[in-house]
Formats: C-alpha cells, structure tokens, sequence
C-alpha cells in the first residue's frame, strides 16, 4: 500500500472538511506551483511538495474532528491548530509577499490621530484568565515621549513611519539600520538573530506605511539565512503563513510571525513549544495572538 493511499484509509469515517477549510491551502499550493515557472529545478521541487502536500490536506480531514469548536467570530479555548503544513525555505515565499505588499495600498495617518488595534490572545499558562482574551488598544500616532530615544527600544508610530520611509533599496543596508532602530539587549544575541527579530518588529509594528518602504523590509529578511515558513491556522480559525527561524538557543518556545495568506501582512504571532514542560506538550502553542481588526482613527476610543 502506498502513502497515499494509507493517508486516505486512515479514519476514512472521518467527515470531509469544507471547501472554505481547504481552499487556502489549494490557492498556495497553485500559486507556488505557478511561480515554479521560473527554472527547471523549482518545477521538480513544487512537483515533489504537491505530493506531500496533498498528504497533508487529506491528513487535515482527520485532525479537524479534534478541534473544540470553529466560530470564526471568536476563538474557542482549545482550539489548536488543525494542521501543520512545512513549506520549506521561506526566501521564495517572502520575496512573493514583498511583490504583494508593494502593489497593496498605503496606510497613511497624521499628527493628532490615534491608531487602534484589536486583537485576541489565548495564554494556556494563564490560570487567572485561561480562556480566549479579546483586548482593543488605542495608540497615539505621534508621541514624542516614545521617539529619538525617549522610550528605550520602543518607537512611536510616527518614528516607525519614519524609519520606513528612509530604508534604501540594498536589503543588506535594511537589515543593518533595522538593527540599529532595534538595538539589542541582550549580548548573547547574534547578529543574524538580532537582524531577524528587527525586522519581524518593524513588520508587525507597520501601523501607518508606504507599501513601496515595507516591500523592502520583506525583501530584507528574504536575505536571512534560515527562515522557514509553514501553513497553520491562527488562535481564531484563520489560515495564515508562520515565519519562524529555527534556534535551539532560544530555549524552549519558538517565536512564530503570523502573515495573512492573501495580502501578506501581519496577523498575529505564536510562541510553540520546542519540547514537553509542566503545563504544555512539544509542537503545542502555548501563546497565541491574532490581530482582528487595526485602523487609524481620530481620537481615543473611536472604533473602525
């Protein structure tokens, strides 16, 4: 019996998930295909991944039986991540978003205004609150108290516009003023790890942008070596893109960047576990945040 073909009988009782469930997966997996255009060798590459991906997809049908509910107007507590699907180097992936964010629209805002974000985040070492916890922010746009070095390692929405719209094209020279708006704090960070997390901070901190300046953030961190992506679902039931970089230094967690699989931007994130704790199990999220709504407003506590 082959691979498939065992995939299929595993728990064939097990109800066929939607189209809506699976779609988002077809879409990448065709686009990534298409994009295989390009050489010889990402053809027979994509052409082995279709294999293995279709696997997975069927194997999703048996793991979704698992999840305690699946309202997507609100997170259930619980509800893990129904599948996991490895895509391999995300260089490739992340020069596709770079392309995509650029043509996006810009998000522009002014002095006096506020940016508000709203979004849910499970903690499941959270005894005080171990459900689903929904939070809205209101932040002020320009603050001079968090700008030219104010606030330490933290920056106002308007310095980060700022920072953005002086990056120049060489993403080497990006990683490097990314490093320097981002300092480190700790000694024992590398270079390479340092760089790394500079530019997941100013991509999930992009509240107010040109999409030409944070296309070329994207196409920086395509330049770090050892950036993986994988397809998961997010604490909400979205599908959505993780970014990590793998790190046995890092301890016991590892820190996954969600991105929206259709405009690339920032979703949310996730620290996994890396091995079994008290509380957790390996490949368990233990912190998971989905970003549902972020707009610029003109005062605190007006809503989109």
């Amino acid at each position: 019996m082959d691979e498939m073909t065992a995939v299929r009988d595993l728990r064939s009782e097990a109800p066929v998930p939607p189209h809506t469930r699976l779609a988002p997966g077809r879409e990448l997996l065709l686009r990534e295909a298409a994009r295989g255009r390009r050489s010889r060798r990402l053809r027979a590459d994509w052409r082995l991944a279709a294999v293995g991906a279709a696997a997975a997809i069927t194997a999703a049908a048996v793991l979704g039986t698992q999840v305690v509910g699946n309202d997507r107007d609100g997170a259930q507590p619980g509800a893990q991540p129904t599948y996991v699907m490895e895509l391999g180097s995300a260089k490739d992936l992340l020069n596709e978003a770079a392309d995509v964010v650029e043509a996006g629209p810009p998000v522009t805002a002014r002095d006096g205004q506020w940016i508000y974000e709203k979004a849910v985040e499970v903690n499941i070492t959270d005894d005080e609150r171990p459900g689903p916890q929904t939070d809205e922010n209101w932040t002020k746009y320009a603050d001079p108290s968090m700008e030219d070095g104010r606030a330490g390692d933290d920056h106002s929405p308007r310095e980060q516009y700022e920072f953005l719209k002086s990056l120049p094209d060489d993403p080497k020279k990006v990683r490097e003023k990314a490093r320097e708006f981002f300092y480190a704090t700790d000694k024992s960070e590398t270079r390479t790890a340092h760089e790394y997390r500079a530019l997941t901070v100013v991509i999930s901190r992009a509240y107010a942008y040109d999409a030409e300046d944070l296309a070329k953030v994207y196409r920086a961190m395509a330049t770090i070596p050892g950036v993986r992506a994988a397809q998961v679902q997010d604490v909400q039931g979205r599908d959505a893109i993780a970014l990590y970089r793998p790190d046995k230094s890092n301890g016991w967690d590892r820190y996954e960047l969600l991105l929206d699989p259709g405009t690339y931007l920032y979703s949310g994130r996730r620290d996994v576990a890396q091995r079994d704790g008290e509380e957790w199990k390996k490949g368990e999220a233990v912190i998971s945040n989905a970003r549902l709504a972020l707009a610029v407003v003109d005062k605190k506590g007006e809503r989109p």
